[in-house]
């Protein structure tokens, strides 16, 4: 029976027994095309956490969500950074707790995240045109495990999605190691020091 706007509902089936879920993981080759396996956050949620959450809670939602890193907002709801789960387990949260002699379970994502002014990001003019191997190499040569897609709308600079290269590895079935030569040393000393 259609309904008041024109529509009819769609059949409903029993399911007899459990559904199979889908197998998320994909194949891809370098010469792809880059939108293939950017995560398009038009598309769906993107995790988000307090810059004065917990580090062990924090670790917590990005487990429960599926997720190696997530957005970090300030108190007006903003983007301030983003921490991954490297940044939250690795040395960056003993050196920071050794540093300012801070017990580590009093450390917040705003103590370990990379903030907004330190992100590298790509444009999405860029991406549409790129290949899977573009992108691999963009994250190897500047040693990132996540690469950042922007997008100008309507005058503003909008975050439109992200490359994960665990995501590119187990698609493409390889390794993207970082290029550690091609960062000056001053670089070394100074992610060495966060």
């Amino acid at each position: 029976m259609p309904s008041a706007f024109g529509f009819k509902p769609l059949p409903l089936h029993a399911v007899h027994q459990a559904p199979s879920l889908p197998q998320a993981q994909r194949h891809a080759s370098p010469n792809d095309p880059a939108l293939s396996l950017l995560t398009d956050l038009h598309h769906g949620p993107c995790v988000v956490a307090s810059h004065r959450d917990g580090l062990s809670e924090t670790l917590h939602l990005m487990m429960r969500s599926g997720v190696r890193m997530v957005f970090v907002a300030g108190s007006d709801g903003a983007l301030v950074g983003m921490a991954t789960a490297e940044d939250i387990q690795g040395e960056r949260p003993v050196l920071h707790a050794s540093r300012h002699h801070v017990p580590h379970h009093e450390l917040t994502l705003a103590d370990v995240m990379v903030p907004v002014a330190r992100w590298d990001t790509v444009d999405m003019t860029e991406v549409r045109h790129a290949r899977l191997g573009d992108v691999a190499a963009t994250l190897h040569e500047h040693g990132l495990r996540y690469l950042l897609v922007t997008q100008r709308k309507q005058g503003e600079t909008v975050l439109r999605g992200l490359f994960s290269a665990r995501r590119l590895e187990m698609a493409m079935q390889t390794a993207i190691e970082p290029d550690l030569h091609s960062r000056s040393f001053a670089e070394l000393e100074q992610a060495l020091a966060h």
